[in-house]
């Protein structure tokens, strides 16, 4: 009942013009949003025709039912997939059905008519087409290439026909696609193709956008590293189609004024791999386009507000002179667009601004364009893609619209205004190139196969000076190079000395003793015990703190293999003997594979090591042949022969196929070639599913931290009922819960965020409740972290290992890199039985974490952020 409840409160508030639906629909934090649009979309196509059933049946003479409810719950019932509710609603419609039927009957007879869409006002069956629109999906370069994408796609089972050169070639079957003839990097399916469960969609690798959305991004085709704006940037699309162009590189500030839809927003640009923006919960007007931070702003994207008049769906039902009936609400409307267009030329270095709008209102297009060239003269418009087939109205056509009939698109208009002083004085070369990609199909791809968006983030501690080339390039005297020199040369020297580990010595030193039994840390009063222990349902031991490899797979920039296999010395020296890596970490897996046979080769009493490793297959057949393939490769590259653990991933639920692999895998293992079987980022319900089906799993591998508490709210209590245990990573959320945070402003740049992990984890507090409340936090745990000498890493640390579903922790080692050895003191510290947080520690904690948003409303369960 709830879905009809929330689709009559949102129809009600659309008729009293209090929103757009779509902006409705997205803020009323319904569980299944794209259900409830539809339901929305189609009453309002059909709402004449619904007030006429419901008044010939005398349906709310009889009833007490209102009548935006009575409209849904007619419409389901008559046109729709039937009604979905239960109880007393039910009963009563069902009581009045013979009579909603046979009024529905009487008004098709009437009409001479057969279809219910046969009702609708001739303008409205007209837009019935846009119901047929393609498919449109936007290949995200920032994860894939068009060539991998469309390979994959052959593979499933798809018919790939090359570029379209023409409208008609649009007109598609079912799992036929082309290239569209305009956008290189939009693919065009027939329209009853739907991604929202594919694989693809859920990894980020495409992104389902209407082609006239991806207009606004191409045609601003901002370069990579430079700064730009997307003002009205909610709920994410054109944000993270501007981060692709960018290539990542520069800065994109991106502007929503509701806080809602820009923390949806930021699981979008998660999922999207985006890491070069900056949100801001703000409007757009009161941002001050003279601020120093904004000096190099050169490009920005404004989408507004706007009627909404453009989308298919909202024009079933609604007549030509409806639709401009509310000149007030349009008047209003271009007046804010006006504004908005205006403040945007107001940054001193814009180059160019595009303005767009999903509206077909010359108001709120050509008017308010119109209006803010003759406010603004030092700017001008930019001739658009001479070959488009529908220009803006006269004499504005220079611009772009976009309609049903003439673009197979929903309605948008489009504006790019640049600035004169700036432009490019030839007239015999127009200022944007308008000659259209060559139509050239893709050949069969031959290209590698990349490997899957991993799932873990390293928690590498990031607490080291990082080198800052815009300040080396600052303060350039001669005094000043000298003295520049001169550290150069002591951090030279620094660079060679041996990396201290706990219990004094060198990392040169310690390999050629054995690890202390007990010992103290430097600078604390904490002793140094024995790593703690988990068994696993299996019988294997293995550290509750995990060596996360994830930094090998160069998220984290280039590794020297040797360096890290020399490096993984000191971390079994300091007792830390569990690695936990992937197929898919790069090198991960080789570089253990030489650290263990050296192990073997060295004739020294060694710690035994413990590794578990993930199986992360692409969808496809899983019978056991290729399971076995898969495991096979990674013994060999790991140098075993025998797997301590494999931690299973599947992108995809709706593929069943992981119940196959999973039950290879149990066989597998009562076969001795597994020790241990595991899953990563599995949510609750399959992780019963999983178990009801008499597959014993040891352990979940999920994110959980202070800032991600997800696995609270139901996956606990299961895997403590069930003896699984869990692995946690992001618990530190890749180093910004540490000192080196406390009391800065807010990192944003490229230059600030500078490995996967940090714009990962950044998004991740942005949707949690934002750096000010992030900053409380840090000053939790310092207070903590003093009162038990150690650091805010161990405090947060300590924190997830105390859960009581929490088997271990993994942290990212450092491998190679510098500051491995305060690295390896933290993690220590965390483990110590000296820690225990107290009471006073606890509450303090809490008390600012119960402020923070609920993720599990945001996100879902754990590792739903990887597929939906």
């Amino acid at each position: 009942m709830a879905l009809y409840l929330k689709a009559a409160e949102i129809l009600e508030k659309a008729e009293m013009k209090q929103g757009a639906v779509k902006t409705l629909v997205y803020d009323s934090k319904f569980a299944n949003i794209k259900q409830l649009f539809a339901l929305v979309c189609e009453t309002q196509k059909f709402s004449s025709i619904l007030e006429e059933i419901i008044e010939s049946a005398k349906l709310l003479k009889h009833t007490k039912i209102r009548i935006h409810l009575a409209k849904v719950l007619v419409y389901d019932l008559l046109m729709g997939q039937g009604l979905k509710c239960g109880g007393s609603w039910k009963t009563l419609m069902m009581k009045h059905r013979s009579r909603l039927q046979a009024a529905l009957a009487r008004m098709k007879v009437k009409q001479k008519v057969s279809s219910n869409e046969g009702l609708l006002p001739a303008s409205a069956q007209q837009h019935l087409a846009g119901n047929k629109l393609p498919r449109y999906v936007r290949v995200n370069t920032l994860k894939t290439t068009v060539e991998d994408t469309v390979d994959y796609l052959k593979r499933e089972g798809f018919s790939y026909l090359g570029q379209a050169s023409r409208l008609d070639d649009l007109t598609l079957k079912e799992k036929h696609f082309v290239m569209d003839q305009h956008l290189p990097e939009l693919l065009v399916f027939s329209p009853k193709t739907d991604f929202h469960d594919h694989f693809l969609y859920k990894a980020g690798h495409i992104i389902l956008q209407d082609k006239a959305s991806c207009l606004p991004a191409y045609l601003l085709n901002p370069p990579p590293g430079c700064h730009v704006i997307d003002a009205c940037a909610a709920p994410g699309n054109k944000s993270s189609h501007l981060a692709a162009i960018m290539k990542n590189k520069g800065k994109l500030f991106a502007y929503d004024l509701d806080a809602k839809r820009l923390a949806t927003m930021s699981t979008l640009l998660l999922r999207a791999g985006v890491t070069c923006q900056q949100l801001a919960n703000q409007d757009f007007l009161k941002v001050d386009p003279y601020s120093p931070q904004f000096k190099d702003v050169e490009y920005i994207l404004l989408d507004p507000s706007c009627s909404g008049s453009g989308m298919v769906c909202l024009r079933g039902d609604v007549s030509s002179a409806d639709q401009e009936k509310d000149q007030a609400r349009l008047a209003s409307l271009a007046s804010f667009q006006l504004r908005c267009l205006n403040h945007g030329l107001k940054f001193p270095g814009l180059k160019r601004l595009v303005y767009s709008t999903c509206s077909i209102h010359s108001q709120e297009n050509e008017e308010v364009v119109t209006a803010c060239l003759q406010q603004n003269p030092g700017f001008r418009l930019v001739p658009l893609m001479a070959q488009w087939p529908e220009r803006g109205l006269e004499p504005l056509t220079k611009c772009l619209r976009a309609s049903t009939a003439k673009t197979r698109t929903h309605g948008f208009f489009v504006a790019l205004l640049e600035k004169y002083s700036e432009a490019v004085e030839k007239k015999q070369e127009p200022a944007v190139q308008i000659s259209e990609p060559e139509a050239t199909p893709l050949s069969p791809s031959t290209c590698q196969k990349r490997p899957a968006a991993s799932e873990e983030e390293s928690d590498a501690s990031e607490t080291e000076d990082k080198p800052n080339p815009a300040a080396e390039q600052a303060d350039c005297t001669p005094g000043k190079k000298k003295r520049k020199k001169k550290k150069k040369k002591k951090k030279k020297k620094a660079a060679t000395v041996d990396l201290v580990v706990p219990g004094g010595g060198s990392e040169t030193s310690c390999r050629k003793r054995k690890a202390a039994s007990s010992s103290s840390f430097p600078g604390t009063n904490l002793s140094m015990s024995p790593v703690p222990k988990v068994r696993l349902a299996g019988g294997l031991e293995i550290c509750r703190l995990l060596n996360g490899m994830w930094q090998v797979s160069g998220s984290h920039g280039a590794v020297d293999h040797a360096k890290a296999v020399e490096a993984m010395q000191a971390y079994v020296d300091a007792g830390l003997t569990t690695f936990d890596m992937a197929d898919i970490y790069g090198p991960a897996e080789e570089i253990f594979g030489q650290f263990n046979s050296q192990c073997k080769s060295s004739g020294k009493d060694i710690p035994a090591l413990q590794s578990l490793t993930k199986y992360v297959p692409r969808p496809g057949p899983m019978d056991r042949k290729v399971v076995v393939k898969a495991l096979q490769c990674s013994m060999n590259r790991m140098q075993v022969d025998r797997l301590d653990c494999v931690q299973f991933h599947w992108w995809d639920y709706r593929d069943k196929r992981y119940l196959d692999a999973l039950g290879h895998l149990s066989d597998l293992q009562q076969e001795g070639l597994i020790r241990e079987l595991a899953l990563t980022n599995f949510d609750t319900q399959r992780l019963e599913e999983i178990t009801n089906r008499g597959i014993r799993i040891s352990s979940n591998q999920v994110q959980y931290s202070l800032i991600d508490q997800r696995p609270v709210a139901k996956m606990e209590q299961f895997c403590l009922a069930n003896n699984i245990q869990l692995l946690t990573y992001g618990t530190l959320a890749g180093g910004l819960l540490s000192e080196r945070y406390l009391g800065k402003a807010e990192p944003n740049s490229r230059a600030e965020l500078y490995t996967a992990s940090l714009s990962k984890y950044k998004n991740m507090i942005d949707s949690w409740g934002g750096w000010s409340l992030f900053q409380d936090l840090l000053v939790a745990l310092e207070t903590a972290a003093r009162r038990h000498d150690c650091s805010v890493a161990s405090v947060a640390t300590r924190y997830v290992l105390d859960r009581p579903a929490v088997g271990g922790v993994i942290v990212g080692c450092r491998l190679g890199v510098a500051g491995a050895g305060q690295h390896i003191s933290d993690s220590l510290r965390s483990c110590s039985p000296d820690l225990k947080l107290t009471g006073e520690d606890l509450a303090a904690i809490e008390a600012v974490t119960q402020r923070s948003r609920d993720l599990t409303a945001l996100i879902g369960d754990c590792g739903d952020e990887y597929r939906s």
